[in-house]
């Protein structure tokens, strides 16, 4: 076919940063090249001129999301499905005129910029590991229609076969992937004095449940009012970065409305902490969830309108061949501990244990003093750096905290705290305080290094870095900008303190000649890119540029 098209995006992966935000979104900008020839024939020694005229030219950023899992089968959603058309109006006339014979084809290169919703879920491969490729995917889509226009060289074959095909035709542009990846904005300043993670603690006042000991063989427990008077402040991050290793914890105890016996009676011997991941799969999404997450309606999804690049199984759930296991069943779940298998995540608290005793005393009883503070537990819970067990949905690895219709995870820290209580009678029961913290796992951007000397080219006044990514260097909107607009400004940074103006006889001075001086204006020149469009093999851009 003489004509082809491809899709180039400026990058094949796209950053977003932030919280999933319903009301922002982010740029995939590129262009779609056209490529035109003129395919060779034994009935002519010298090619003939190909004119083409595009009708439309269309550009689809489409995501989607599948699951397989062995007892709730196949599912799959359309996330998205975002639709630009390039060419507007009048029919664009594309012809290689003089390059025939020219081994490289004639291009047209057409800018394109998509916006893409700031809520979707991140590039992930996820469910039962046999199944290759399935989770969550992104592409870019083109779609072109021409009309091939005779000319006077063509020839009498051509002529005599023209009636008898179609003169429109539509040509596809090979399917693009596009990665999407989520990275959280690292505060400015300072996290914590007490915390080694780079985001800050948080605080939770917990309500403890109590439960009895796996020792215990009686019904034996603590009296529930003595428990009740136990108060428990957990302190975590906001947010556990991928590349942690461990999670520091903060327990704060107060016992401040137990009275001097039951202070002297109750022990605090030791702790469990525990960090799981769970993982959730929906084979079924309702109406609310569609409506929550801004996802095409019914009548945009499967099966009334197929995924574009489904999933090779989904055939065999279609014909039969492959049934769900449990019909009514909805969602599966897979739950690990994101511990080494060496780690008890218990912790000894040393001493006797009676967290709760001062040193002011007035005859039996232990009173708190009027300065007393609370009784701080601080520890650094270490994460496994690396998956060590395998199930049906593959390795047990650390995932970041998302949500999306089909597929979410999320992580808990589970805390125990082991109570120990002298009966009157002089009998020693043992039960748990237990309670569970939210966590929230996510993926920060690689810092950027500045170049050394070594790597930098001076080229006449001005200093070259070598290889930098000039792109990849620009901060995100959200970090520069307020959802409303407004400037950030970090007021933690002092400004510079004032200096005088240095005199005339040491200051240096230059004289700009005519050549500089319309160099300088020409970088106030506004350019905006219409398309790309060349006659010559080497692809030229031309764009319309207005002096402000």
């Amino acid at each position: 076919m003489p004509v082809s098209i491809d899709i180039i995006p400026f990058s094949d992966s796209l950053e977003l940063y932030g919280e999933p935000d319903f009301s922002s979104a982010f740029s995939l900008a590129g262009h779609v090249s056209i490529s035109l020839s003129s395919p060779s024939s034994m009935f002519q020694r010298r090619r003939s001129t190909t004119r083409a005229l595009m009708q439309s030219l269309t550009v689809t950023f489409e995501g989607q999301s599948e699951i397989i899992t062995p007892d709730i089968g196949y599912a799959p959603l359309r996330l998205c499905s975002i639709t630009r058309e390039l060419v507007n109006g009048e029919s664009v006339d594309l012809s290689n005129d003089g390059h025939e014979d020219s081994n490289k084809p004639c291009s047209w290169n057409v800018i394109f910029d998509i916006p893409v919703p700031g809520w979707l879920p991140t590039t992930s491969t996820y469910g039962d590991r046999s199944a290759v490729e399935v989770g969550t995917r992104y592409a870019l889509y083109a779609t072109a229609t021409f009309i091939y226009l005779e000319d006077g060289n063509s020839s009498i074959f051509s002529s005599f076969c023209s009636p008898f095909g179609c003169r429109t035709h539509t040509v596809n542009a090979p399917r693009c992937p596009v990665s999407l990846a989520r990275f959280a904005e690292v505060p400015s300043g300072p996290s914590s004095l007490s915390s080694t993670s780079v985001f800050p603690m948080a605080l939770f006042i917990v309500d403890a449940q109590s439960g009895q000991d796996d020792t215990k063989t009686d019904k034996t427990s603590i009296p529930p009012e003595i428990l009740k008077k136990i108060q428990v402040v957990a302190s975590i991050p906001n947010a556990v970065t991928l590349d942690e290793t461990s999670v520091p914890l903060i327990l704060r105890l107060q016992g401040n409305e137990l009275d001097g016996f039951q202070r002297q009676r109750l022990q605090i011997t030791d702790f469990t902490v525990d960090v799981e991941q769970i993982e959730t799969y929906r084979s079924t999404t309702s109406l609310d969830c569609l409506a929550r997450f801004m996802v095409p309606p019914r009548t945009q999804q499967p099966p009334s309108l197929p995924l574009r690049n489904a999933h090779s199984v989904h055939t065999l759930y279609e014909v039969g061949l492959l049934t769900t296991p449990y019909p009514s069943k909805s969602t599966s779940t897979r739950s690990f501990s994101l511990f080494d298998p060496s780690n008890s995540g218990k912790y000894i608290i040393s001493g006797d244990g009676r967290v709760f005793v001062h040193d002011s005393l007035k005859g039996n009883a232990t009173t708190p003093s009027p300065s007393e503070n609370w009784y701080v537990l601080e520890a650094n819970v270490p994460l496994a750096p690396e998956p060590h067990q395998i199930d049906w949905a593959g390795l047990r690895s650390r995932r970041i905290s998302e949500n999306s219709p089909l597929f979410s995870v999320c992580h808990l820290m589970h805390i125990t705290l082991r109570c120990v209580y002298e009966q009157p009678d002089g009998e020693v029961v043992c039960e748990r305080l237990h309670f569970s913290l939210p966590m929230q796992h996510v993926r920060v951007a690689v810092p950027q290094i500045n170049p050394s000397a070594a790597d930098r080219t001076i080229v006449g006044a001005m200093e070259f870095p070598k290889s930098v990514p000039y792109s990849q260097s620009l901060p995100a909107y959200s970090q520069l900008f307020y959802s409303n607009g407004e400037r950030k400004i970090d007021y933690s940074t002092p400004l510079p303190l004032y200096e005088p103006p240095p005199s005339a006889s040491t200051s240096s001075s230059f004289t700009l000649d005519h050549n500089d001086d319309d160099q300088n204006q020409s970088h106030n020149n506004f350019l905006i890119c219409i398309y790309t469009n060349t006659r010559t093999p080497k692809p030229k851009t031309l764009i319309l540029s207005c002096n402000i």
